[in-house]
């Protein structure tokens, strides 16, 4: 009888350590996603930068994207067009993505979005034109596709929506 003790005794002490050593991995492996999570805030938060600063530095970059942002159709010529293009792609799938990690971006992207569309009408020509609306995610063209409706709703094709700037109209 005391083999069969000290065997059960084994079994419950060997069942509590692998128990224990379950309960430990879990505690890493949810350290190390909050870890993945910040990383990658970090990147996003970095490649907006980035391409913020590559434009600010860049006379050109700079102009065309006012222009483009303001009237697709300034844009003089292809070469334009296409430089514009992938400064809005890059920052489309940008955007695309912080609406999926809004919570950890500590950011409300909806206003983002609203506000670059609202204040510049040659972006929602450029999108609603461009095969961009092709290379996203459902989810995420519906929501755009919605925000610029309802810009054009109250402002025109080509108006600017100047409420996004006002911190009251933003609360409700």
């Amino acid at each position: 009888m005391s083999a069969e003790i000290i065997v059960y005794g084994a079994q419950i002490i060997t069942g509590l350590a692998t128990l224990v050593v379950a309960f430990v991995l879990v505690f890493q492996l949810k350290q190390q996603r909050l870890v993945a999570q910040r990383e990658l805030v970090l990147d996003i938060n970095k490649q907006r930068q980035d391409l913020a600063i590559a434009v600010a530095n860049n006379p050109d970059l700079s102009d065309i994207n006012f222009r483009g942002g303001h009237d697709f159709g300034d844009l003089n010529n292809q070469s334009e067009r296409i430089r514009f293009n992938r400064m809005f792609a890059a920052e489309m799938s940008l955007s695309n993505i912080a609406q999926e990690y809004a919570d950890l971006l500590h950011v409300d992207p909806d206003m983002a979005l609203k506000t670059s569309f609202a204040l510049f009408p040659g972006r929602r020509k450029f999108y609603k034109e461009s095969l961009i609306r092709f290379t996203l995610p459902t989810p995420f063209v519906e929501k755009v596709d919605q925000y610029i409706k309802e810009i054009e709703d109250n402002v025109g094709e080509n108006g600017q929506d100047i409420s996004v700037l006002d911190p009251d109209m933003r609360r409700s």
